[in-house]
């Protein structure tokens, strides 16, 4: 028996970004000197570490792991594309055609003879399952689709239209769960180019809308009267904004007189101390405080003797910037995983190499093992002279085969519920 497909099966994730089709991944920049085990404030013999400091250490640690996983995941990601499509796709082809093949001469060869209800009806649903594995590997040619459309319920055109449908659905209620907008009295069709061009600039006045009727309502609620807890919250932000203003001052001339090449005599480290000047005034030109910081660390903080003298104010505004550049780092991960570029091997992308080619490799020599029993089985369809009891023979093996795969997962519910 033809075993249903268990893998490319992914959540359809509706992220905004993954409707650009020229969608590129772009890497957030990010001073990979800065993050290393120099920069971490060392315990020794010294006190025992503030919360501030114990902070700075954990996210130093947690983006240099994650700017790790994101290389990783890049390279795992084009390797396992590149192996799939060289590999896999060409036996999921053949595996596809496999499936009709068999399913047609299943249907040729019960023509003769006259067949109980229940072996019609289980005949009738294992062809039509054969036919939906195989159009979940393959795009049916026109012969494929006229068999398909005789044994379904619904024809391959209306079937593709229901699909589409329903990913527009989902979308819809994305965009109503998640970003409060309603977009279902608006038509899309997403084969007709105009359309989806139409859609897409009504969904982004919907959006802007949205933003300024949300940017009218906070401002309604600052004008009404304010909680003592609120102003001192506004205060607090106030000072921290100081703080920032203060630090960006600082950090610029802390840097421009240790990287100013004047101090220099090397030709070397002149040109070096020019180049990162001239990134650290563009830095302070943009008011781009975390780039100062990242190089301040760098150049400033350079051993854990230095780290241990931050006050706690600004070890509290780096753990700010480290934090954002943390979430920056596991969203730019997350939109790689969820790149288009690797959607038949998106599942796979925590694993490590050997152990997701190695899936792979399962994968494809599962789908040959099938292909093979499928010819055999073509074979012993085509001897002559056709016997009955061969069909019969072979829908009540499907029939066990069935049985056992219900009970081999409710032995697992079972195993799974014992532990509780």
């Amino acid at each position: 028996m033809v075993k249903k497909k268990k893998y490319r099966d992914i959540d359809l994730l509706m992220n905004p970004v993954l409707f650009d089709e020229d969608f590129i991944v772009k890497p957030v920049e990010i001073a990979k000197q800065i993050i290393s085990t120099e920069l971490q404030i060392a315990k020794g013999s010294k006190p025992i570490l503030s919360k501030q400091q114990q902070r700075f250490n954990q996210l130093i640690k947690k983006i240099e792991n994650c700017e790790k996983e994101i290389e990783n995941t890049k390279t795992l990601g084009y390797e396992l594309d590149a192996f799939y499509k060289k590999n896999i796709i060409p036996v999921e082809k053949d595996f596809g055609d496999a499936c009709f093949v068999w399913a047609k001469v299943l249907h040729e060869f019960a023509i003769p003879f006259k067949l109980t209800e229940s072996q019609r009806d289980k005949l009738d649903s294992h062809i039509i399952e054969l036919c939906n594995i195989a159009l979940s590997y393959i795009e049916p040619n026109e012969e494929q689709k006229v068999f398909y459309d005789s044994y379904s319920f619904i024809s391959y055109k209306d079937k593709i239209e229901s699909e589409k449908q329903d990913i527009i659905d989902e979308f819809h209620e994305f965009m109503r769960d998640e970003m409060n907008v309603d977009m279902k009295d608006i038509p899309f069709d997403p084969d007709d180019a105009e359309k989806t061009q139409e859609y897409l600039n009504k969904l982004l006045e919907k959006l802007e809308n949205k933003k300024n009727e949300d940017r009218h309502n906070w401002q309604k609620q600052e004008n009404q009267t304010k909680t003592k807890k609120q102003i001192e919250k506004e205060q607090q932000k106030l000072l921290e904004d100081e703080l920032t203003k203060k630090s960006l001052r600082s950090v610029y001339i802390s840097l421009a007189k240790i990287l100013h090449p004047d101090t220099e005599t090397d030709q070397q480290l002149i040109a070096e101390k020019s180049e990162l000047m001239k990134k650290v005034t563009v830095a302070y030109e943009q008011k781009d405080l975390s780039t100062l910081l990242k190089l301040e660390m760098e150049w400033v903080h350079q051993t854990a003797e230095n780290l241990q003298l931050l006050t706690e104010d600004k070890l509290k505004l780096y753990n700010g910037i480290l934090q954002d550049q943390l979430n920056d780092l596991q969203n730019e991960l997350y939109a790689i995983k969820m790149n288009p570029a690797f959607l038949n091997v998106s599942s796979l992308l925590n694993y490590n190499k050997n152990y997701a080619l190695s899936i792979l490799k399962a994968n494809k020599t599962d789908m040959l093992g099938e292909i093979e029993q499928m010819k055999i089985n073509i074979a012993a369809f085509k001897k002559q002279p056709a016997k009955k009891n061969t069909l019969t023979n072979y829908l009540k093996d499907v029939e066990l085969e069935e049985y056992a795969d219900d009970d081999d997962f409710g032995e697992f519910l079972n195993n799974l519920m014992s532990r509780f």
